[in-house]
């Protein structure tokens, strides 16, 4: 990419992007939002009408996707099972829009209907729920997370489970991953890349202390 891209960062830019959270979850490119508008692409539909100018505090984040058509070892399709889910309330949670999945689950945009915030849902497959051993990896992944407190880290909120639906609720981050944004736009400029890599970094250094481990970090796993 030409380093004098309009969409290059603003040298007078103070607060950096953000990054996010290790082994939560992830948003396929074609459903997920936009986040920092300084890597719009203009002849991309979803950013045609809005503007390319520089957007401080836009949120990266790491997180494990597959993409929405994938299925379980179980032959769960997740977009199956986020057809059959939207709509549906586990516990005081409104499951409003399936949005992609993880290795171990499909996730949603959701509502917590008490606290009226938006949240990202993961939810386990009844058939996968059933099996004890995955059963105890689903609910370690979200014990993990929840040993994590940082500001580059998607928060979780809550553990539970409604009518043999076990699921885990945490920060709901708009974003589109680093994969899909290469394809599109190039390399990205020398200065933005930095920053990133140094808030990933940053990231996962606050996980390894907690002796939590990603295993699968790349740019398909980083959500901008």
């Amino acid at each position: 990419m030409d380093q004098s891209d309009s969409h290059a960062p603003d040298d007078a830019r103070t607060d950096p992007p953000t990054v996010i959270a290790p082994n939560i979850y992830g948003l396929p490119a074609e459903n997920a939002p936009r986040g920092d508008s300084r890597l719009s692409d203009k002849t991309h539909p979803a950013a045609a009408a809005e503007p390319a100018a520089p957007v401080d505090g836009a949120k990266t984040v790491i997180s494990n996707t597959k993409p929405s058509g994938d299925s379980w070892s179980v032959g769960v399709n997740l977009r199956d099972l986020g057809g059959l889910l939207v709509g549906k309330r586990l516990g005081h949670f409104l499951l409003e829009e399936f949005v992609g999945g993880g290795g171990m689950g499909a996730v949603f945009r959701g509502r917590d209907q008490l606290l009226g915030r938006t949240v990202a849902i993961k939810v386990l497959s009844r058939d996968q729920g059933a099996d004890p051993e995955t059963l105890r990896r689903f609910k370690n992944e979200a014990q993990n997370a929840a040993r994590l407190d940082h500001e580059n880290i998607a928060r979780v909120f809550f553990v539970g489970e409604d009518e043999g639906w076990n699921f885990i609720v945490f920060e709901y981050i708009d974003g589109t991953n680093i994969r899909e944004l290469v394809e599109r736009r190039g390399p990205l400029p020398v200065e933005l890349a930095i920053d990133f890599t140094v808030q990933i970094a940053e990231a996962l250094a606050h996980a390894a202390q907690r002796d939590v481990v990603h295993r699968d970090i790349k740019p398909s796993n980083i959500l901008v």
